[in-house]
């Protein structure tokens, strides 16, 4: 069975690729079709937010997580 995993605040993830950057997730919510999206900011430039999917940023070929010191 696979497991489902969960995005909650607080989670940090690294954008794949060049100039991806470590994002925080800052607020989960659900649009008026259900879809959970994901406002995240940059934690290098607070100022720089994005809001995605819950499952694009699951995506283990865009990001991935980055274990808590």
């Amino acid at each position: 069975m696979r497991r489902k995993r969960e995005v909650v605040e607080g989670q940090m993830y690294r954008k794949l690729g060049p100039g991806g950057g470590v994002w925080e997730v800052i607020a989960v919510r659900k649009d008026g079709m259900g879809t959970q999206h994901a406002q995240m900011r940059r934690t290098d430039d607070p100022k720089t937010l994005k809001t995605l999917s819950v499952a694009a940023l699951l995506n283990a070929q865009e990001f991935e997580t980055v274990a808590e010191a």
